[in-house]
């Protein structure tokens, strides 16, 4: 079968449609991604065959009255070429306004459109799209509560296969970035672009803390990073305080290994990855995500036992410190926001969705099986 697959943009929609478009591959499928040139799809490399269009147009800085119809009608022609030449049977796309111009184009050519919502409240590119897809793929129950119908079914958020690696000991994950073996290790992780106020609020709590109380892998962001390191050589923190830029692949799964607990965003790919590992962790929703999207992820977890939200504009060194210390001192509390997290995130999510592809692509009359 011949399988599209779109979404991307940020992290949390590219790498969900990675690890499906390659599990589809590796069972004999051919599979195109389509994506946007100013996305992280255009920064990264990817692993299988693809086209990425222009879309700055689409882009919130850019938007203007006639940008978005335009942008829209471009790269809905440019898909359509694309799709067209490959003999798309199938779309499956992860959401983001990426996806509109891919989708609009697919629609043209088969019905057999398939999609995945990440988040708790489903986005507005999603909510549109699911009125015409034969399947809707979620992440969080909360969600399916939304789309309703017979059509939504739980998969779960499918997981680089990297970033999960529960063979490791933990030890051996801290050898492999210079890390103490036998200190309390906090993992921050402020998402593929980083996080300013995040940064700072964390070099601040390094600085309040008693040196020796706590060890820190810090993923600063790209962007951030030289001013983060720059600041933690002149404050001298370098001995407990670990920065770098970004991980990708195995460095990742190492540093989930490596972490007592987490502080992070709440992207809902990083989320599931958080409680796939099995890390207790503190979320800081980032304020003026769309929609609100992050604080509906946060607060869905922090119901469930799984993670502690904290509010960016009450976010303080004392405060940061004392929730740290908290959960150190207090390994019943972590073991219970493990347990949390592992019973909600499904690790078998990329192979659920990859059956039920399977299944729609099989379908004669695919509307007819819904």
């Amino acid at each position: 079968m011949k399988i599209a697959i779109a979404g991307g943009i940020t992290g949390g929609h590219l790498f969900p449609a990675l690890a499906v478009a390659q599990a589809l591959q590796a069972r004999g499928h051919e599979v195109l991604y389509l994506g946007a040139q100013h996305g992280i799809e255009g920064r990264v490399e990817l692993p299988v065959p693809h086209a990425l269009l222009e879309m700055s147009g689409l882009r919130s800085t850019r938007r203007t009255l006639w940008s978005v119809p335009l942008a829209l009608w471009r790269a809905r022609r440019a898909a359509y070429r694309y799709l067209h030449a490959f003999g798309a049977e199938l779309l499956f796309t992860t959401g983001g306004y990426a996806s509109i111009p891919i989708a609009m184009a697919f629609l043209r050519l088969s019905e057999r459109l398939a999609l995945l919502e990440p988040d708790a409240l489903p986005g507005k590119a999603n909510r549109w799209l699911a009125r015409r897809a034969i399947r809707v793929c979620v992440n969080f129950e909360e969600a399916a509560q939304v789309f309703g119908g017979a059509k939504t079914v739980r998969t779960g958020l499918p997981v680089r296969s990297e970033v999960y690696l529960p063979e490791v000991a933990p030890a051996e994950a801290r050898d492999y970035f210079g890390l103490k073996r036998d200190r309390f290790t906090v993992l921050v992780v402020g998402g593929s672009q980083g996080a300013q106020a995040l940064n700072e609020a964390v070099l601040n709590t390094v600085q309040y803390l008693p040196s020796g109380e706590l060890q820190w892998l810090h993923l600063t962001g790209e962007a951030n990073f030289e001013l983060v390191r720059s600041t933690a050589e002149r404050l001298g923190l370098n001995g407990n305080y670990h920065p770098h830029p970004f991980l990708t692949g195995r460095a990742m799964g190492l540093a989930y290994r490596a972490a007592d607990v987490v502080i992070g965003r709440g992207g809902a790919g990083s989320l599931t990855e958080f409680a796939l590992n099995g890390l207790p962790m503190i979320v800081i929703p980032y304020p003026h995500a769309a929609g609100g999207h992050q604080r509906y992820n946060c607060e869905a977890l922090a119901m469930r036992g799984a993670a502690e939200v904290m509010d960016q504009s009450a976010l303080t060194p004392q405060r940061l410190a004392e929730r740290l210390l908290d959960l150190r001192n207090c390994p019943q509390l972590r073991a219970q926001m493990q347990a949390a997290g592992q019973a909600w995130a499904i690790p078998n999510a990329t192979e659920r969705i990859v059956q039920l592809l399977e299944e729609v692509g099989r379908c004669t009359h695919p509307q007819a099986s819904v």
